[in-house]
């Protein structure tokens, strides 16, 4: 027994010394990946005192770093959590309880200081406050003979399940809405039962002009502006091709941004120069360089333009940011 047990122990130890690189690296691995930051941060807390611009709320969401903060609505939605209907911030009192939903970035301050994206009061207290999701994609259902409900999926990661019950309303409009209404980069905010489904879906005011679509190709990449997911709602969205590189995929300029509503024209002197619909200027380019002309000065994209066959191309992330498009992935 004590040779047996003197066997085993040597096979541990030399299990572990032959174990150690490995568990190091992946140690190591995990120490370099760089952590994913939120798609949006949720805060709620009690309206307090203020002298400053701003609700200062005391931060109740938990993090100790955000106990306090003084939030900015600015032009953010304020929506009433009972009705869903406009919440007039001017009636908010001190001891009022607000939900409020931010990027992750913020002013490094004390207290610090952040933008709202959208700002919920007024919610019941035995009651969930809805949750703010913006859609990454149209809805997924179930396959044939499969149970379950449709998802959403959502930015950031996760899902947003919905049912043939869900109710969905608009905002400030009395059009009808539907779940196939629903298109990429759309904001709601959903209230959800005990089982997670979305009860009710409130629309919120758009941020994005639209949207882009891609498909992966081994060659080149069908882009498509305003929808391409389904090809037979989607039938008369034309489709355009960008050219997969080293640095990614790239996009027609002047196809992409009219698409968007937007104008392009060359001049000789700023290159490619694409106009908003208010005829006031988004950006200009010269191809080979990796410099945009905006309105408040140069700015630095991920690879330089590209001139091919009488078109120029953009990297599409960078093209989606200027033109203000949300990016999905078909």
């Amino acid at each position: 027994m004590k040779k047996l047990l003197s066997v085993l122990l040597t096979l541990a130890a030399l299990s572990a010394v032959l174990c150690l690189p490995a568990a190091a690296e992946e140690a190591k691995e995990a120490a370099e990946a760089p952590e994913k930051a939120p798609a949006f941060v949720r805060m709620w807390g009690k309206v307090s005192p203020w002298e400053g611009n701003g609700i200062y709320l005391k931060n109740d969401s938990g993090d100790g770093s955000l106990s306090e903060v003084v939030v900015h609505p600015g032009d953010a939605p304020a929506v009433d959590g009972t009705t869903g209907l406009p919440l007039d911030l001017k009636t908010v009192k001190e001891g009022d309880v607000l939900y409020v939903w931010t990027g992750p970035a913020m002013a490094l301050s004390q207290p610090a200081q952040v933008s709202a994206l959208v700002i919920v009061g007024n919610v019941p207290a035995d009651a969930a406050a809805p949750e703010f999701c913006e859609i990454a994609g149209r809805a997924v259902s179930p396959a044939p003979g499969d149970k379950g409900n449709p998802k959403f999926p959502l930015t950031g990661g996760g899902e947003l399940e919905v049912t043939d019950k869900t109710v969905y309303t608009p905002w400030l409009t009395r059009q009808i809405l539907r779940m196939e209404d629903l298109n990429p980069g759309d904001r709601v905010l959903a209230w959800k039962g005990k089982d997670g489904a979305a009860e009710k879906i409130q629309l919120l005011p758009s941020v994005y002009r639209g949207y882009v679509c891609t498909f992966a190709t081994m060659h080149d990449v069908p882009i498509a502006v305003n929808g391409g997911f389904d090809a037979e709602r989607d039938k008369d969205v034309p489709q355009f091709s960008g050219k997969r590189t080293e640095q990614g995929v790239m996009a027609p300029i002047r196809s992409i941004a009219e698409a968007a509503g937007c104008s392009v024209s060359w001049d000789k002197e700023r290159g490619a120069v694409v106009y908003d619909e208010n005829k006031e200027l988004v950006f200009s380019v010269f191809p080979g360089q990796d410099v945009l002309q905006t309105p408040d000065g140069e700015t630095t994209i991920s690879a330089p333009c590209l001139k091919e066959g009488g078109a120029t191309y953009l990297p599409l992330e960078d093209l989606c940011y200027w033109l203000n498009l949300y990016l999905a992935r078909g």
